[in-house]
């Protein structure tokens, strides 16, 4: 009896070899060491699941309350949402797909032998593959989707993965031991596949990606207005009826008062001949005579 109770089929119950089956991930290692099943990838374990045909489907319900994925009734969730949650436990491997059989055990067999590769490359390299400027990583197919950081990764193809690792191989420093375990790393370079027709066999190379240029942020704090004319020079206010084109006048045949002109004193004779008149009507007034004589 499993831990999480039966596991759930993802082929159909008419397909008797090599049969794939989902697991809560402590019961995916024992079923690895002790039964020969091969773990699947991510992907394809999702792949399976979204395929399920109806029959298998009907034990969806039982499968999740046994394997405790959910701490509320699950008589509070509609199918959809029972899915999503199955989904959900594949992606962050908690479930885990299985494929049982005497192929499986020895696909398992072929994995343990690359994965051993693996590590002998990584500790001669101490875990680092640089080459032409850039990293890379190995990989064992089944691995793929647990690879820390794998969103930083893309995936090297067939013939350029081969080009990298022999010229890793031929570079001064990869000689003896680690050439050998080169080349053979070269010839288990899984073919190029395309999900969801092909999966992938046998060794993977990444290559990390190239980090983004980073920009140096401005931490002084914004100009005020007034700071910013500061800067510019005083700005000349328009008017907004104005379109700003200067006219320019021609005043060369305009006569225009001058100063001296306008206050140049007067000699005060203007004003004496207009008393004048004044002081002749007025004697004649105290003398009793007319002006125009009698």
């Amino acid at each position: 009896m499993l831990h999480g109770g039966a596991p759930l089929r993802l082929t159909s119950l008419l397909e008797r070899e090599d049969p794939v089956v989902l697991v809560p991930a402590i019961d995916a290692i024992r079923s690895c060491s002790e039964e020969g099943c091969q773990e699947l990838p991510e992907g394809q374990g999702l792949r399976l699941f979204d395929a399920m045909d109806r029959l298998a489907a009907s034990g969806l319900r039982r499968f999740v309350s046994e394997a405790r994925l959910s701490s509320f009734p699950l008589c509070e969730l509609n199918d959809a949402k029972l899915r999503q949650m199955v989904r959900l436990a594949i992606r962050d491997r908690r479930l885990i797909a299985l494929r049982k059989g005497q192929s499986a055990g020895k696909t398992t067999s072929k994995t343990v032998e690359l994965r051993r590769l693996v590590k002998q490359i990584e500790q001669q390299t101490r875990g680092l593959l640089n080459y032409g400027g850039r990293q890379y990583k190995l990989v064992v197919d089944v691995d793929l989707g647990k690879v820390p950081g794998r969103n930083n990764y893309e995936v090297v193809g067939r013939d350029d993965a081969r080009r990298v690792l022999d010229g890793l191989a031929k570079e001064s420093g990869a000689a003896g031991d680690l050439a050998t375990l080169l080349g053979q790393a070269s010839a288990q370079v899984t073919p190029d596949w395309r999900p969801p027709i092909t999966t992938p066999d046998g060794l993977i190379l990444l290559r990390k990606n190239l980090a983004p240029t980073a920009t140096a942020s401005n931490s002084e704090p914004a100009y005020t207005p007034s700071q910013l004319n500061q800067q510019l020079g005083l700005v000349e206010k328009v008017h907004p009826t104005i379109d700003g084109t200067m006219v320019e006048l021609d005043l060369s045949e305009v006569d225009l008062p001058t100063e001296s002109d306008e206050s140049q004193p007067s000699d005060g004779t203007e004003q004496a001949e207009a008393a004048e008149p004044s002081s002749h009507a007025a004697g004649a007034e105290d003398s009793g005579e007319s002006p125009h004589g009698s």
